[in-house]
């Protein structure tokens, strides 16, 4: 039985079903007219089935007796107090239960009758899907041999002609601009549906490469077992439109909900789905997906794995429904252990692969060397640093670093309204110092805290191949160099507001230069002096790394 038959995915996965011939198929919804269409097409019975009503529920698992029921109904975040009633009324019937749900708690969730189904001796799989089944499969090759798991970000960027139904709206709308949390860096931190916006581009040889789509955060249950599964620093999610105006459009309207100005976008989802439908022409009928992980490994170091997928001619609606077909075959050969989980570990990459294959979309899993920003400028004579400071260079996501440091405070006014621009730290001896950097693939961002100073800098590769910081409004050209065991940091040039250049007369003086101690440790002295001679700053001390844990 299908619940939600005449729905997208519904629609979709009763076909499937239909041609593959290994089940009869009862195709059940709450519009007559609509199952009595698809009954003219397809071969199966169909029912009258409201999910929010008990004896009809009641009446229709006792009338058909299904082996397996699949929810499709949806959206799966507005299921109520009681979320998991129509699932728990399909285990006490004795049959097996699986839903395509990509709402967070309620794959989380799923456990709760976990005892129940043991009992009845049925299996309940809940999120069968996109996410977490498609992507926690990919996840769960890319991440094989690594030792450290920096970041899993998936991506999915369906085509603008792809078909919409009123609960996909639904589901989207209302978590356009809705606080929620992701794992970041192993720590919890609060995001905003539809926020963060990047580009995605997969690499695939198909005619109408997918490149430059636009995708946002959105809430799923990867964020929400990824983190404890694979032991990721950091989990996200985004989906995205093709036409990038849309996109654009719907960030904004996310931000009148952040701000309070409107309680939610879901109330909007039958006016949002008409209107799209107008400008379906406008793009294309090729949909994709990106998950991408990045962490580290004992033979290659620092490395990123890409998997990319490309659906072409529409058949990306169909990818969704693949983990059902999968999970339901395994049911029929009695290989699915009984019990209510989510479906994380239940199909594998190569069985969806497989499928696939079958409905003729592309994918591709490529491995890349991941550069740290300071080995990407200084090439063979990184290697000639000492070790401690090619440790503290050459690591990917966030780490930590804590130790002591002397200050000298500013001189003369002019160093003391740099100093206080920039927040440098006060004058002081054996002042606690801890320093944090996150390395991505825009670059690194360093923030120090002195006592109760703190101040933050980012660094990134100018398109010359020169390592440039920024402080506040300023971006300084460093001419990094190797020189009789230190690591120096000379000004080369300076702009402000990015495109602004400083004449050299008016550069900052800095020396600066890294190394190690007789123990072994790292080591900084930073002297920075306005062009005409006052202090701004000078700082020296000593780091070691701090290791803390904060996956649970």
């Amino acid at each position: 039985m299908v619940l939600g038959a005449t729905g997208l995915f519904g629609e979709l996965l009763a076909r499937r079903i239909a041609n593959e011939n290994s089940f009869s198929l009862i195709a059940a919804g709450r519009g007559l007219a609509a199952l009595t269409d698809l009954k003219k097409q397809i071969k199966c019975e169909i029912a009258i089935v409201d999910r929010n009503d008990v004896q009809m529920v009641s009446d229709a698992l006792a009338q058909y007796k299904p082996f397996a029921v699949v929810d499709c109904a949806g959206p799966f975040q507005y299921y109520g107090a009681d979320p998991f009633r129509f699932a728990r009324q399909v285990l006490e019937s004795g049959s097996h239960y699986i839903d395509i749900a990509d709402a967070s708690a309620f794959v989380a969730g799923i456990g709760e009758l976990d005892d129940l189904a043991k009992a009845k001796g049925v299996t309940a799989i809940a999120g069968a899907s996109s996410t977490p089944a498609i992507s926690s499969a990919v996840a769960d090759v890319l991440t094989d041999s690594m030792y450290r798991v920096v970041s899993i970000d998936t991506a999915i960027i369906p085509g603008n002609r792809a078909r919409r139904t009123l609960s996909v709206m639904r589901a989207i709308l209302g978590q356009i601009g809705k606080p929620f949390e992701i794992t970041r860096h192993g720590k919890a931190v609060r995001v905003y549906g539809w926020g963060e916006t990047i580009a995605v581009d997969l690499k695939l040889p198909v005619e109408n490469p997918v490149t430059n789509r636009l995708a946002s955060l959105v809430q799923t249950p990867d964020v929400e077992l990824f983190p404890k599964r694979f032991a990721a620093e950091t989990v996200t999610l985004r989906a995205g439109l093709e036409i990038k105006t849309f996109h654009r459009l719907l960030q904004f309207a996310g931000l009148l909900v952040r701000y309070g100005l409107i309680s939610s976008l879901a109330p909007f989802a039958a006016s949002a789905r008409w209107v799209a439908s107008g400008f379906e022409s406008l793009g294309s009928d090729i949909g994709g997906m990106q998950v991408r992980v990045e962490g580290e490994t004992e033979s290659t170091g620092s490395i990123r794995r890409s998997w990319d997928l490309v659906a072409d001619d529409g058949r990306g609606p169909e990818i969704p429904t693949l983990p059902v077909s999968i999970l339901l075959d395994k049911l029929l050969r009695n290989s699915l252990r009984p019990g209510a989980r989510p479906s994380p570990g239940e199909i594998t990459l190569g069985e969806l692969e497989e499928r696939l294959a079958a409905i003729e979309a592309h994918t591709v899993c490529y491995e890349e060397s991941l550069q740290p920003l300071f080995k990407t400028v200084l090439g063979e004579a990184f290697y000639l640093l000492p070790k401690a400071v090619r440790a503290l260079h050459d690591r990917p996501g966030q780490t930590s670093y804590v130790g002591t440091a002397q200050s000298m405070g500013p001189t003369g006014l002019s160093g003391r309204l740099a100093a206080w621009l920039v927040r440098f730290p006060k004058a002081g001896e054996d002042i606690p110092v801890r320093v944090t950097i996150t390395a991505d693939q825009h670059g690194e961002k360093w923030e120090r805290e002195f006592n109760d100073s703190t101040f933050n800098s980012c660094l990134s590769v100018d398109a010359n191949g020169y390592a440039q910081e920024r402080f506040g409004v300023m971006t300084a050209r460093l001419g990094l160099m190797q020189r009789d065991n230190e690591l120096h940091f000379p000004v080369l040039s300076a702009k402000l507001f990015g495109f602004l250049p400083l004449p050299q007369w008016f550069l900052p003086k800095s020396i600066a230069h890294e190394s190690v101690d007789e123990r072994g440790r790292f080591v900084f002295d930073v002297l920075i002096k306005t062009p005409f001679g006052a202090r701004i700053a000078h700082y020296r001390g000593w780091l070691e790394r701090h290791i803390e844990s904060n996956i649970s």
